[in-house]
């Protein structure tokens, strides 16, 4: 027993030790969606540029979304300090946020599936912006996607951007905390950042990548030998005793 909780221990070490590593790779997909406009899927990974980006800048009259090239690529970042946008910039923030959860194959509670919906307002009638998400252990935030070029309207609670995600590789099964980064798609300054302290729906949520995905089967050994054995012996002895009590009845 305790040579089987020093292994769990020791496990829970390694995958903690393995999370802060930042030559630890990892990879997830994801789709973007914005007034009812869907981009196609999103591939990122730690080692290399996120690919398939598409812009979702809205038309402020049909609120209907077109894809454009983005401008730029925009490599994966590692955080291991909580970034904070200057505190002088009052333009731009986000008002709320949102976690659904879809799909989690070995059903241990830790999804691989799941969409972060949050909503962005501005001082401004109108405002071009992008984010990047982060999923974070222990004040460790990797990032698993950086959105498109999307637009946002005052304080409009219908402009909401929705980033829904698999997880494919490098993310263990724990409770993770999303942190996001809103930027000025104008000049690409750090103008809002959004996590778990100020939101708790951010915070704490049951996650895993697909390699972690795995169905459990439980094998039960029946053990016989001697006790089988007896049990096979008593049966005619229990047989003559029912037809002994009988005769005395009679």
């Amino acid at each position: 027993m305790k040579s089987s909780s020093l292994f769990i221990l020791s496990g829970l070490f390694l995958s903690s030790v393995a999370w802060g590593t930042e030559n630890e790779s990892w990879s997830a997909q994801s789709t973007e969606k914005q007034f009812e406009k869907t981009s196609e899927v999103i591939y990122k990974a730690s080692n290399g540029n996120q690919t398939n980006v598409l812009s979702m800048t809205a038309n402020v009259q049909s609120k209907a979304a077109t894809s454009i090239s983005h401008k730029k690529d925009i490599q994966a970042k590692t955080l291991i300090v909580r970034p904070e946008a200057k505190a002088s910039n009052q333009e731009f923030w986000i008002f709320d946020a949102w976690v659904e959860f879809f799909r989690d194959d070995d059903s241990d509670g830790y999804f691989n599936h799941f969409a972060v919906e949050f909503d962005v307002d501005t001082e401004y009638s109108s405002a071009e912006v992008y984010a990047r998400l982060y999923l974070g252990i222990d004040e460790v935030f990797k990032e698993y996607h950086a959105t498109s070029n999307f637009s946002i309207y005052a304080d409009s609670s219908h402009d909401s951007f929705v980033v829904e995600s698999e997880l494919l590789n490098g993310f263990p099964a724990d409770d993770y905390e999303v942190l996001i980064e809103l930027y000025d798609a104008y000049n690409d300054e750090l103008v809002a950042v959004y996590d778990g302290n100020d939101d708790a729906d951010l915070y704490l949520l049951s996650l895993e990548s697909k390699e972690y995905e795995s169905t459990q089967v439980i094998v039960v050994h029946e053990h016989g030998g001697s006790l089988s054995l007896l049990s096979l012996l008593l049966l005619p002895l229990i047989s003559v005793c029912r037809r002994f009590n009988k005769v005395l009845s009679d």
